[in-house]
Order: structure tokens, then C-alpha cells, then sequence
């Protein structure tokens, strides 16, 4: 019966502790989600995103003719980009003084911003120039349709999630380690947990980056430019997770080196002889 109680504490601290990595898989996660899709980063990866869904510099020369003629008689103060997938208006003098690669970096920068705002509803149907085929189950469909998550609208929710899950873990956590009497104990639970929420995830994104890396040999140039996206983007999380894992090891290491001199059998002082 005397062992009962420690059993309890022993169950109840492991429970404790899964409940900990858990919640502080989903806190790192989140924060990741938070980087991705953050004003710059998200602009970013959906302009670069229009680049390739739109083949821009194959139907630029029909654009720069077309909005030439369409600037030259509009009514208002802006007119719709016309040939273009993406609903970009530009104003009036803009249509007729922008060629080349100030039109094209124009259009690119509002096509990031609107999908940014907007999500992939941003984009105009009809126009079989900004279509391209992809394969429903392949890589290159997976970063499309992580495309639509790239948007000012997941942001919020994240940093909603990200805040109820920091909470969450500082108290389960603030909880576990009030549990653990000595002080090593509790630097060896941080790193601990520290470890298991991340590795997890690096594992993951690495295993994704390979993944789009592998589907890059056989696919046609369209594809590969968005392969490539999902290439570049996943640094993101992998660094984060990356330096979360080497935190978690040296803290882990220190803890551990405490514990070893702490445990080490300590010299008995003898007096002098009188």
C-alpha cells in the first residue's frame, strides 16, 4: 500500500508530460503556420506562386497590346488588367505607360496581394491562358491546394490558435514542473519536451521538402516551378524546428551534466590531527 501513491504521482506526471508535448507540438506548429502565412512571406510565396500558374511572360505581349487599347478608351480612373487570370486593376495612366518588366512586376506584386486577401477565389475563371492541368493526387496538387491557406484569413485564425495553445502549454507545463522537486529534474523535463515537440516536426517538413524535391525529376516545367515552391517554402519550418531541436539537446545536456555531478559521491573532509 505504501508504494500506491508514488505509482499515482508516477502515472499522473507521465500523463501530465504527453499532455505537455502535445499541446507544445500544436503551439510550434502554429507559430510555423503564423511564419508562413505572415503579410510578407504569404505575399511572397503567392506572387511567386502567380508567376507560374500564370505563365506571365508568355502572355505578357498579348496583355501590354490589349490594355494599351483598353486604357485608351476607358471611362474611369482604372481599368481591369485584360488577359490576365487574376482581377488586377492598375490606374489609367499606369495602362498606358506600363511595359515590359515594370508591367510584369506590377502585375505580379497585385496578383500577390489579392490572392494574399482573397485566396485562390481571387483568380478568374475562363481564361484557359492562366490554367494549367496538375494531377488531383501528385506533389504538384498538394502545393496548390496549400496555396488557399496562404492567406490574410488563416493568419488571424493562427494567431488566435497559437495564443490559446501558448496558454494551454504554460500551464500544463508551469503545472508539471512544480511536480518535479529538484531543479535538474525540471531542466531535463524542459529539453525533454522541448524534443518532442519538435523533432516530430522537423521530421515531417524535412520528409516533405524530399518529397517535393523527388517529384521535381519527371515533371514538366510547370510543375517543377511549383515543386520548387514547396522546396523553397519548407526552409521555414525546418529552420524553426531545427533550432528548436538543438535547443532542446543542449538543455538536455546541461541537465544531465547536473545530474551526474549531483549524483557524484562527495569527500568527507577529515580534521587535521592535533
Amino acid at each position: 500500500m505504501t508504494n500506491e501513491p508514488s505509482l499515482v504521482r508516477l502515472v499522473t506526471l507521465w500523463l501530465l508530460a504527453i499532455a505537455v508535448a502535445i499541446s507544445a507540438a500544436a503551439f510550434i506548429l502554429a507559430i510555423a503556420g503564423i511564419q508562413m502565412t505572415s503579410e510578407d512571406t504569404g505575399q511572397r510565396i503567392q506572387r511567386r506562386a502567380a508567376a507560374a500558374l500564370t505563365d506571365i511572360e508568355a502572355i505578357l505581349p498579348s496583355i501590354e497590346t490589349r490594355l494599351g487599347e483598353t486604357a485608351a478608351f476607358a471611362d474611369g480612373d482604372a481599368v481591369l488588367v485584360p488577359g490576365y487570370p487574376i482581377p488586377v486593376q492598375i490606374s489609367r495612366e499606369e495602362g498606358q505607360s506600363l511595359r515590359g518588366a515594370e508591367l510584369q512586376t506590377r502585375l505580379l506584386d497585385e496578383s500577390g496581394r489579392l490572392l494574399y486577401e482573397d485566396g485562390m477565389s481571387a483568380w478568374a475563371e475562363g481564361d484557359p491562358a492562366g490554367r494549367q492541368d496538375i494531377d488531383r493526387v501528385s506533389s504538384a496538387a498538394a502545393v496548390y491546394r496549400s496555396l488557399n491557406l496562404v492567406r490574410e484569413s488563416t493568419h488571424t485564425y493562427l494567431v488566435i490558435l497559437a495564443a490559446l495553445l501558448g496558454l494551454l502549454t504554460f500551464i500544463l507545463g508551469l503545472v508539471l514542473l512544480l511536480a518535479i522537486r529538484t531543479g535538474f529534474m525540471r531542466l531535463l523535463a524542459v529539453g525533454v519536451l522541448l524534443l518532442a515537440a519538435s523533432m516530430p516536426g522537423l521530421a515531417a517538413a524535412v520528409g516533405l521538402r524530399f518529397a517535393f524535391k523527388t517529384a521535381q525529376t519527371d515533371a514538366d516545367s510547370f510543375v517543377e516551378e511549383m515543386l520548387q515552391l514547396g522546396v523553397d517554402t519548407m526552409w521555414l519550418p525546418i529552420r524553426m524546428y531545427l533550432a528548436l531541436s538543438m535547443v532542446g539537446f543542449a538543455t538536455v545536456g546541461v541537465a544531465s551534466l547536473g545530474l551526474w555531478l549531483d549524483s557524484r559521491p562527495r569527500g568527507h573532509t577529515v580534521s587535521p590531527a592535533n
